[in-house]
């Protein structure tokens, strides 16, 4: 049976995943959000991204918001939701209106809090549509180096096995190599809070001490010493979720955190957080208009997080948190860190 993707939502990370369908031989259908107008009209006249230097082939076929009558929905057999956390209620409706049952990669990364309990966004699609064979993609991935073809692995979970391996098979190729796993739970929330942690680890540059001469030279310790207080919370919040261990020091925690903090917008925020700058500034001129998952995830479930964990377990989240939170500057108390 010849496959034919759908991927909702044209973002970075969406356009990362369509370029491994087109590199094999997929077709594919994108839809893009409201929000996406413009770039789906360019790429409807020319399949070029500019930035990524990247030309699409006849494969590839992209439509608006409102176009999703025009695909042929009956030959659709993979469906990539590449939002992010904001647009994820949009890309439920699309889910609902075509009605497909068919494997689902979610890449969208992050946590819904809805009355009071914070949900993986995989549950919560699940209670708003009917589709459940669904698959979270975690793991190292930044989008450019995948786009550039550079080796990739990341981590396909799903509850049923044979909905990862299924996808695996449609995707992987000689520069992507997906593993799979059933920890959904431990993918999932990996997936999440390592954001939050890749912006503590950023802020190493201003961490160092007021005793370092030299602090733009001086702060791999410093780095060092937050990722492994950062993986050690990432362990405890994992289990709480009911996730396991071994996935947070796998690909789906330590690895995508490690990519993390080398470059993104979590570790960006972290930079000028550590440089003394209070939240509200930064994302008023040096972050204007643009989202920091790690941020909105802190904000939205940080207080919940805390509280189901518990606050000595967890000292560079609850740093973050009233940095973020409560607009001060961040200031991490290294006697706290637990041992």
């Amino acid at each position: 049976m010849k496959k034919h993707a759908l991927v909702i939502g044209s973002g970075v990370a969406s356009t990362a995943y369509v370029s491994v369908l087109d590199f094999n031989k997929i077709k594919t259908s994108v839809v893009g959000s409201p929000y996406e107008l413009k770039e789906i009209q360019n790429l409807k006249k020319n399949k070029k991204i500019k930035l990524f230097n990247l030309k699409f082939s006849n494969n590839i076929k992209f439509f608006f918001h409102n176009e999703t009558q025009l695909i042929n929905k009956k030959t659709i057999n993979l469906i990539i939701i590449g939002t992010n956390t904001k647009g994820i209620d949009w890309a439920i409706n699309i889910l609902k209106k075509l009605q497909i049952d068919c494997p689902i990669l979610l890449i969208t990364k992050g946590i819904v809090k809805k009355k009071n309990k914070l949900l993986a966004i995989s549950k919560y699609i699940k209670t708003k549509c009917s589709n459940d064979k669904i698959v979270m993609a975690a793991g190292p991935c930044l989008a450019k180096e995948l786009i550039n073809r550079s080796h990739t692995r990341t981590l396909f979970a799903s509850a049923k096995i044979s909905n990862a391996k299924y996808i695996k098979n449609i995707l992987e190729n000689e520069y992507y190599h997906p593993d799979v796993t059933q920890d959904i739970n431990g993918a999932e929330i990996c997936a999440a809070i390592k954001n939050i942690y890749a912006t503590i680890i950023g802020s190493s540059f201003g961490q160092v001490g007021n005793l370092s001469k030299k602090k733009e030279d001086n702060y791999f310790n410093t780095s060092s010493g937050l990722f492994e207080q950062s993986l050690k919370e990432m362990k405890y919040i994992t289990q709480k979720f009911k996730g396991k261990i071994d996935t947070a020091q796998g690909l789906a925690g330590a690895g995508d955190l490690y990519v993390s903090v080398l470059g993104g917008r979590n570790a960006k925020l972290g930079f000028y957080l550590g440089k003394g700058y209070l939240y509200k500034s930064i994302i008023k001129k040096q972050m204007r208009n643009v989202t920091v998952e790690g941020a909105e995830l802190i904000k939205s479930s940080g207080t919940k997080i805390l509280s189901i964990v518990g606050q000595k377990k967890l000292p560079l989240l609850k740093c973050l948190l009233k940095a973020i939170k409560g607009n001060r500057m961040l200031k991490i108390d290294w006697k706290q860190f637990t041992f």
